[in-house]
C-alpha cells in the first residue's frame, strides 16, 4: 500500500520534475523521496549544488522551489546563500519521505529548518491540505476554513506540519498562531481532487504571514 501511495504522489510532481535543472540523483520509483527548498526570510536566497542553482524569491510562491525527486537513503548536500551567509545543508531522506528545507532569519542569525513528512494515505477523490509552522516562536499553529470556519489542522508545533484530506471544494482558509489570526484569510480557490496543497506560516520583519502553494506546481 505504501508503494502505491508514493507512486500516486510521485505522479503529481512528475510534470514539474522536468521543468529545470535536477539538483540530485534520482533512484528507482519505489525508493524515491522528494526535497524542496523554501525561503522563509525577508531576503532573496539561492540554493547551489554543483552546477545546479535555484533562486528563491522573497514574495509569495516565488519563495518555494518545486519538489525534487531524490534517491532515498543517500546523503544530500547543498549550500544555501542568503545575504552574506552561506549555510551548508545535509539531509538524508527516508523512502517515500517529503522534506522541506526552510531558510529563516537574516545574516548571522540565518539558519535552516527541516520539516519532514511521510504521507500515510492518498485519495484521488479528495484534496490534501497541510500547514507548516516555520515560526519558532509560535508554539501552536492552526488552520481553519470553510463556511463554518472549522478546524482543518490544529496544534502544529514549530518546524513541523500536519496534513488532512478534505473534499475538493472552493476554499478560503485562515492561519492562526496561538489562537490569534495571522494576516487575512487565504483564498485557495477551487481545490482539485488528488492534488496536494501546502500552507506556510512565516515570521518576518513586518510580522507573521501565511501563504499557500499547490505542491505539484512548486
Amino acid at each position: 500500500m505504501k508503494k502505491i501511495i508514493v507512486a500516486c504522489i510521485a505522479t503529481l510532481v512528475s510534470v514539474a520534475a522536468h521543468a529545470d535543472i535536477q539538483l540530485y540523483e534520482t533512484g528507482p520509483g519505489e525508493d524515491s523521496s522528494f526535497v524542496r527548498f523554501l525561503n522563509a526570510s525577508d531576503d532573496k536566497a539561492s540554493v547551489v549544488n554543483g552546477a545546479a542553482k535555484i533562486a528563491l524569491g522573497s514574495q509569495g510562491d516565488a519563495r518555494v522551489s518545486r519538489f525534487y525527486p531524490v534517491k532515498a537513503g543517500s546523503k544530500l548536500s547543498a549550500t544555501v546563500q542568503i545575504g552574506n551567509q552561506k549555510l551548508p545543508v545535509e539531509v538524508t531522506a527516508k523512502p517515500g519521505e517529503f522534506i522541506t528545507i526552510a531558510v529563516v532569519g537574516k545574516d548571522a542569525a540565518a539558519k535552516t529548518l527541516i520539516v519532514r513528512e511521510t504521507p500515510t494515505d492518498f485519495n484521488a477523490m479528495r484534496s490534501s491540505v497541510s500547514l507548516s509552522n516555520l515560526d519558532e516562536k509560535c508554539s501552536a499553529a492552526s488552520l481553519t476554513g470553510g463556511a463554518k470556519n472549522a478546524a482543518i489542522v490544529e496544534a502544529v508545533k514549530p518546524a513541523t506540519l500536519q496534513r488532512r484530506l478534505i473534499n475538493p471544494v472552493k476554499l478560503s482558509v485562515q492561519a492562526n498562531c496561538d489562537g490569534q489570526a495571522v494576516g487575512a484569510a487565504i483564498d485557495m480557490s477551487q481545490l482539485q481532487a488528488g492534488e496536494r496543497y501546502s500552507v506556510f506560516l512565516l515570521s518576518l520583519k513586518a510580522g507573521r504571514q501565511a501563504f499557500f502553494v499547490r505542491d505539484n506546481n512548486s
